[in-house]
């Protein structure tokens, strides 16, 4: 079923049963959380594009999305050959590199897991040039300053084969390609007139999230010679707009953020390689951002909350928000968070051997989503509070030895 206020499309006709032979022997050994074969996009189409080469970024090119009814707009900050630095309206930062179906690899803030990256194990760059039946396989390895166990986990990823798909930005003839993570599957349409994906499926195995592609703007016009689709001529736009925006839900969001840097700031000892330069440049304008929020009077969390509210919508939650409600009722306070429940018990023995005065309180956990690909995680709290201000009161030494600490409730 689709979700509420989404069209119907129509339903793509059946993959050759050899492709999806290859796909499930590609997906065997991971928890399967949604059917590579179930049709997500739109149509088959009666012509083929050519085999798609890797996407190819531009600085200032800019992607506005719809996920879940939520306009959020997606700019491309700078470019190296294995690198690149985004930003959007929230003022996050983040690094990936340019195989499309990868995580991020670098993230300046977020209210869970604070700052953190991830290493690929293995080469996703093969799965192109794209044409059907592609498959690939990698391992990502991450940690997170409020995730001290980290994490590793298998991804695989299969090219499905293509679709015409239908978003508010326009029709587009796609390469779908379908990505299994730890616990969800992954599902692109990749255009190549757009350098990008113009919708991607979210299967969580109990519901879906749709991020949609609303509008773009290239930075120059590299696809110019392009069709949208495989029946249409060429793109026709002589400049860097390769589909008008779609102006209600765009208009009230104002300019894209452009990361302010201070006159100085880039000045220092030449760096070597091209991917040297860009983690020297996503370093730089995280600390620009602390910076900006510490004089604002902001911590990071909280400027990333309205974000993390967002991506976490799709997830089973068993406690309030942080700072919200009255303050009366039972309160926790959250300490960290893991990628599994059996981690999560270890982490607290380890707080509790660390911090005595944990010895009187119960912990409790709660699954979140923190968005963007990372997967789900288990939050670690302990609960015994009465109120908000004995929750506060006791993070204040925890913080004071570099502890993450943050006030939960009132608890359901």
């Amino acid at each position: 079923m689709l979700p509420s206020g989404e069209r119907p499309i129509r339903m793509a006709q059946r993959r050759p049963l050899l492709l999806l032979a290859i796909a499930t022997a590609l997906l065997s050994g991971c928890s399967s959380v949604g059917s590579i074969g179930d049709s997500l996009g739109g149509s088959t189409p009666d012509n083929r594009l050519a085999p798609a080469p890797a996407p190819i970024y531009a600085a200032g090119d800019t992607f506005v999305f719809t996920e879940n009814g939520q306009p959020t707009r997606e700019q491309v900050v700078s470019v190296a050959p294995d690198r690149v630095v985004w930003t959007n309206d929230d003022g996050l930062i983040w690094t990936k590199d340019t195989a499309l179906v990868t995580p991020q690899l670098r993230w300046s803030s977020h209210p869970e897991l604070g700052r953190g990256q991830q290493t690929i194990i293995g080469s996703p760059e093969q799965l192109f040039p794209l044409q059907e039946g592609n498959v690939i396989a990698y391992s990502v390895r991450g940690s997170a300053e409020n995730a001290p166990a980290g994490w590793q986990e298998e991804h695989r990823c299969v090219v499905s084969g293509q679709e015409d798909v239908q978003v508010p930005a326009g029709t587009y003839t796609t390469f779908r390609i379908d990505c299994q993570r730890k616990d969800f599957l992954d599902s692109y349409f990749y255009s190549p007139v757009v350098q990008n994906y113009v919708l991607r499926v979210r299967d969580f195995g109990t519901g879906q999230s749709r991020k949609e592609l609303l509008s773009v703007t290239l930075a120059n016009d590299r696809t110019r010679e392009l069709p949208a689709t495989v029946a249409a001529t060429p793109n026709p736009v002589e400049g860097p707009t390769v589909q008008q925006p779609v102006t209600p839900p765009v208009a009230v969001m104002g300019p894209a953020p452009t990361p302010v840097m201070p006159q100085n700031s880039m000045s220092g000892p030449a760096i070597g390689t091209e991917a040297e330069r860009a983690d020297a440049l996503i370093s730089r304008l995280e600390d620009v951002v602390a910076r900006l929020e510490k004089v604002a009077g902001l911590d990071a969390g909280r400027a990333a909350a309205p974000a993390a509210a967002a991506a976490g919508s799709t997830a089973p939650r068993t406690a309030a928000a942080s700072g919200g409600g009255g303050s009366s009722g039972p309160w926790a306070v959250h300490l960290a968070s893991y990628r599994s429940a059996r981690s999560a018990q270890d982490g607290w023995k380890l707080l509790q051997r660390r911090f005595p005065d944990l010895g009187d309180k119960k912990m409790v956990t709660s699954e979140f989503d923190p968005g963007n690909g990372r997967g789900t995680y288990v939050r670690l709290m302990a609960q015994g509070f009465p109120n908000r201000d004995a929750a506060v009161q006791f993070c204040a030494p925890l913080k004071a030895k570099g502890q993450f600490c943050d006030a939960r409730g009132p608890l359901p």
